[in-house]
């Protein structure tokens, strides 16, 4: 069958104000599977191809199936597609997929497809390919929730896929692989998921819902292959492994990075990781295999906040992290969130300041974001806590969660301070320009606070 797979661009370009773009591993993976199983697969990457509507139905046309995958930002522009597609091409089959229809299928399905994938899609699509091209009902096809008439019915869940070894290569082949790009340069390096599963809960964190909170991994010998592949096939000379925490299970990354070794694998990479997931002995292994910068999530200096995410970290073992991360001579980023209901002012402050005096090589701050399928998202709307439930504006970049003490406008000012504070300190700009590195920290910070956002609004 002639198969079609869409990533939708944001109206709110949230990617644009930092110009980093990256491959859309989600529906490399599915056309990698489909491709496997003998269809016709071509990708349509929206997020740096820009097409128009009308360009996109003239991609599809000669269709079977059509998948759109969306993400919260991306939701609306995904279901703008889907009408189109649907009023376009009536016959064809259109199936929805992604972490956000995955929770909210309802509104997918009244604006016309045909069928929403949830959760892993991998093994979902290629048999829903299969029942199409037959002719088949979708009565028992697991993972999915589809139109019958009027009515929305939703099949059995599918089991989480537990030999991730059996998945194949993602269709790296099919994507516009020249589009990509980090602050205005050409992407060097492929992004890799070797597990998935997070066993921590976070609640602002949806990962646990949809992949499940057991922790599943490719084994080192796959990993490996899969690295070898992307060298010999693409010239790939960096890795991103974004695995939520690539460090979760220690021996696998000691066998991982000794399987780099063993292949002779001349490449860099990086990985995220929980700050009490590292120590100095798995650090020095990591280093020593090619590591070049660990990101952690600390998210916030205040205890009180901390408990509210259930994060389970202290500061204390942050500041052990980044100096054992940059002792062994990887860099460190770490992200933190501001805008927790409860938070307040000098917490916001406190929190920024603890990322200076980490003074990790990398800084991201952003706007706490109740996304639909978390149970951040859950509560908020039980305690009528949101401030709008226009998808588009869930970027992180802007407050759509009320907080008690402060109002929109100034937990964006805290925002902006935040980024300004962090990376506009002389010390930091000179080590920058002293490690050969400036233009990356400084474009990050040029594009985020450089260019206009819309104009914030309390509540519409």
């Amino acid at each position: 069958m002639n198969i079609s797979l869409i990533n939708p661009s944001s109206r709110v370009e949230t990617s644009e104000k930092i110009e980093f773009f990256t491959p859309p591993l989600s529906i490399a993976y599915l056309a990698g599977a489909l491709r496997d199983d003998g269809h016709r697969v071509q990708l349509i990457d929206n997020a740096v191809e820009n097409l128009s509507l009308e360009e996109i139905i003239s991609r599809v046309r000669d269709s079977d199936i059509v998948g759109v995958t969306s993400t919260t930002p991306t939701f609306s522009t995904a279901v703008r597609y889907i009408e189109a597609i649907k009023s376009e091409l009536p016959n064809v089959f259109v199936i929805a997929g992604g972490v956000h229809v995955s929770f909210m299928p309802d509104e997918a399905l009244k604006k016309g497809a045909d069928a929403v994938c949830i959760g892993e899609g991998e093994r979902t699509i290629v048999e829903l390919a299969e029942r199409v091209e037959r002719g088949g009902g979708m009565t028992d096809l697991r993972g999915i929730c589809y139109r019958e008439g009027e009515r929305i019915k939703f099949n059995p869940p599918r089991r989480f896929e537990e030999n991730l070894d059996a998945l194949p290569l993602p269709a790296y082949d099919l994507l516009p692989m020249e589009k990509y790009s980090v602050v205005g340069r050409r992407l060097e390096y492929f992004p890799v998921i070797s597990s998935r599963g997070c066993p921590f809960g976070c609640i602002y964190c949806v990962t646990s819902r949809f992949m499940g909170k057991k922790f599943r991994a490719k084994s080192a010998v796959r990993v490996g292959e899969e690295l070898q592949w992307l060298m010999d096939e693409f010239g790939a000379k960096q890795i991103a492994f974004s695995d939520d925490t690539f460090t979760l299970d220690r021996k696998r990354v000691e066998e991982i990075c000794r399987e780099m070794k063993e292949r002779g694998l001349d490449i860099r990479w990086s990985c995220s990781s929980r700050v009490d997931t590292v120590s100095g002995e798995l650090s020095s292994t990591m280093a020593g295999a090619g590591c070049t910068l660990i990101y952690f999530g600390v998210e916030s200096a205040s205890e009180n906040v901390l408990k509210f995410y259930r994060k389970k970290i202290d500061i204390k073992k942050a500041k052990d992290a980044v100096s054992t991360v940059k002792k062994k001579g990887m860099l460190a980023a770490c992200s933190f969130i501001l805008g927790a209901p409860m938070e307040t002012e000098s917490e916001m402050m406190e929190t920024i300041e603890t990322a200076v005096r980490l003074n990790p090589d990398y800084a991201q701050f952003s706007v706490l974001t109740p996304y639909p399928g978390t149970e951040l998202y859950e509560t908020a709307k039980k305690n009528q806590w949101l401030l709008t439930e226009d998808f588009d504006e869930y970027t992180a970049g802007k407050p759509v969660l009320k907080n008690f003490h402060l109002s929109p406008e100034r937990i964006y000012e805290m925002l902006k301070y935040a980024y300004r504070r962090f990376y506009l300190r002389p010390g930091y700009i000179l080590k920058r320009i002293l490690a050969g590195d400036v233009y990356l920290a400084s474009g990050l910070f040029r594009q985020f606070i450089g260019r206009k956002l819309r104009t914030l609004r309390s509540e519409e």
